[in-house]
């Protein structure tokens, strides 16, 4: 092989210039999407005014004692089973909290819930897009 083809550098080869910092990209995957909002309907079916950063605690206890928890239906139990089943990967609050995190700051119009800027509540949007998708959410867990 011909040395003199790769390019001769006088800096050593251990010098690693830095990166600038770049944003990354903070946009939801369609499955991120889904996740998120499965998990706020999920919640507005089982404890409406929880906060969207409670999903973890509700469907990671197996012996619920949230003071807010009401007695459930047996719709309601199903919903948590089938949420338990289908978010099992959401149970670490960091993973969920930086999820609410994206999906409240993306600048969407096709999102089907409004978050508050500090994170204390959540909203369904009245939008006719989001209440299809909401039927399927709810189908999803029926």
């Amino acid at each position: 092989m011909n040395a003199s083809f790769f390019a001769q550098s006088s800096v050593p080869a251990l010098y690693v210039p830095v990166r600038t910092q770049t944003p990354r990209n903070t946009a939801l995957s369609v499955g991120q999407l889904l996740d998120v909002e499965l998990g706020l309907y999920l919640l507005s079916q089982l404890l409406p005014t929880a906060p969207p950063d409670a999903l973890p605690t509700l469907i990671g206890n197996k012996s619920l004692s949230l003071p807010d928890r009401p007695a459930w239906t047996s719709k309601q139990q199903k919903y948590l089973k089938r949420g338990q089943l289908l978010l099992g990967h959401c149970l670490q609050p960091a993973t969920w909290n930086s999820l609410i995190e994206r999906y409240a700051t993306e600048t969407t119009l096709h999102s089907a819930y409004d978050v508050s800027r500090d994170r204390s509540r959540f909203g369904q949007k009245t939008v006719g897009f989001s209440r299809n998708r909401l039927a399927v959410l709810r189908k999803m867990l029926a």
